[in-house]
């Protein structure tokens, strides 16, 4: 996923030939993307909290491919996304992506207060 997520983005930037984009709009992957990615959020919300302690102690790595892996997915989507063709082809999966933006959006500014120094 990475690796394609670095390729997207390099034929992005040189305005290439963007096959990572094609390849998934032909082949009607970018609802699977979608899939992988709430699926990501939901391990981490419901799974992570309880394994947390344990995967601290074994190694910081592995805590942190978890987030890693959803940043990933979320990366890729938004240079996919840029294209007419990308949103054409993901259907209903558009609407499942703007609800994961709206609930990352409330969790962000809920917990803000906790962060900001006064």
């Amino acid at each position: 996923m990475d690796r394609l997520n670095i390729q997207a983005h390099k034929n992005a930037m040189h305005s290439t030939d963007e096959f990572v984009m094609e390849a998934f709009c032909t082949h009607d992957k970018i609802p699977t993307l979608v899939n992988d990615l709430l699926t990501a959020e939901v391990w981490m919300t419901k799974i992570f909290p309880l394994i947390k302690k344990d995967v601290a102690t074994l190694s910081s790595v592995k805590s942190y491919l978890c987030l890693y892996h959803e940043a990933s997915i979320v990366n890729l989507l938004e240079v996919m996304l840029y294209h007419r063709t990308a949103c054409e082809s993901s259907e209903d999966a558009l609407v499942e992506v703007i609800d994961y933006c709206y609930r990352k959006f409330v969790t962000m500014t809920s917990q803000g207060d906790k962060y900001v120094k006064r």
